[in-house]
């Protein structure tokens, strides 16, 4: 079949993206892309894949941005004569699913997030309105859903009476081994320093309790705290860590392009995967980082929020705090930095359920949804 997959995102970073068009390219169909363009260069494992691109000003509002993507990317993607649409997220449901109209295509919506549940949209009642109102209208031209945590899909599937129900797709990423290196500490100039370093990557989110984390940190005499990413709370985040005359302790890296990620992980102590649930989407969120510090045979401290639970759980790979508490974030963090042969225990059962949770055992879920078309 030919694919076409429409996404307001930075292409760069988005790993999910990259794994089901790979997967879906492998197994014979021809995918094109309709996506953003944030600037930048693309990695190269992109080379292979036809893409129409639509330059986004990053310095406009969303309310605006919105609507002139949405209306190129609707054009571009109809002119690709598709026999399936696949919407990353809600935000690029519309023009994918006017595209499938006026084709008579099969449309997918991928469901990267309990979008209406962001953080950033709980005390935004007219926007938040605005993104219900578009869901409940489109999510009745789809085919198929997807989505990352089964929490989600049944939130989904009872507020919309889907058939067939949503399917589980993780976000899981391909397997690979544990490599040694000191690129994490040589980025942060800390060549030769044995302090061990706990390390967050992802998305500087609206109350997402990184916050939390560095307050912590403000209570522990141990360690370093690695911010590696960015986002729209990035300067608060900064102004906090100066206020707190944490400079040396917090250090900030900019957001790297996904192939380069994994050996960056790998020269961390420790993975932290403490999202507060500042709205449900974080709740029943299962992060990329949670399996990429996996992968990476890293310790997990982890918030305790019930699917990052299940897999903690499961694996034996780290320990549950109250996200939303400093205190009962700093008295594990303390420990789990001051404890080598602990970590060392809890990084052997990491990297021991990497051969689990990984892309090469979650790709099938798309493949089954897209041979159900």
């Amino acid at each position: 079949m030919r694919v076409c997959m429409v996404l307001f995102g930075d292409l760069r970073f988005d790993f999910r993206v990259f794994r089901e068009a790979d997967a879906l390219r492998t197994a014979g169909h021809q995918v094109v892309l309709v996506a953003s363009d944030f600037g930048g260069r693309l990695p190269s494992v992109w080379d292979d894949f036809e893409f129409r691109r639509i330059p986004v000003d990053r310095s406009k509002s969303l309310r605006r941005t919105y609507p002139l993507f949405w209306h190129r990317a609707a054009r571009l993607a109809w002119e690709v004569d598709a026999d399936v649409y696949h919407a990353h997220d809600l935000d690029a449901l519309w023009p994918a699913a006017r595209a499938a109209g006026r084709r008579g295509a099969c449309l997918v919506y991928d469901s990267h997030e309990l979008f209406v549940e962001q953080s950033s949209l709980v005390r935004r009642a007219g926007v938040r309105g605005f993104w219900g109102w578009l869901e409940r209208r489109l999510v009745r031209r789809v085919d198929r859903v997807l989505t990352v945590s089964a929490a989600i899909a049944d939130t989904l599937q009872q507020t919309y009476d889907l058939e067939p129900p949503p399917i589980l797709v993780r976000n899981l990423p391909p397997f690979r081994e544990p490599v040694s290196g000191d690129g994490l500490r040589q980025a942060l100039g800390l060549d030769g320093d044995d302090e061990p370093l706990a390390l967050y990557q992802g998305g500087f989110l609206t109350d997402n309790g990184l916050a939390e984390q560095i307050t912590a940190m403000s209570r522990i005499g141990v360690g370093r705290l690695v911010l590696l990413g960015s986002g729209p709370m990035e300067e608060g985040l900064r102004h906090q860590v100066a206020s707190l005359g944490l400079q040396d302790r917090v250090r900030f890296l900019p957001r790297r392009p996904f192939p380069q990620l994994h050996a960056l992980t790998c020269g961390a102590d420790l993975g932290l995967c403490v999202i507060k649930p500042a709205g449900n989407s974080f709740l029943w969120s299962m992060p990329n980082k949670l399996f990429e510090y996996l992968m990476a045979g890293l310790p997990v401290l982890a918030g305790d929020t019930p699917e990052i639970r299940r897999v903690i759980e499961d694996t034996g790979a780290g320990v549950l705090v109250d996200p939303a508490d400093p205190d009962a974030i700093a008295g594990p963090l303390r420990e789990l930095l001051t404890d080598e042969p602990r970590r060392r225990r809890l990084g052997e059962a990491a990297a021991r359920s990497a051969r689990r949770y990984c892309w090469e055992r979650e790709a099938p879920r798309l493949l089954e949804a897209y041979a159900q078309l």
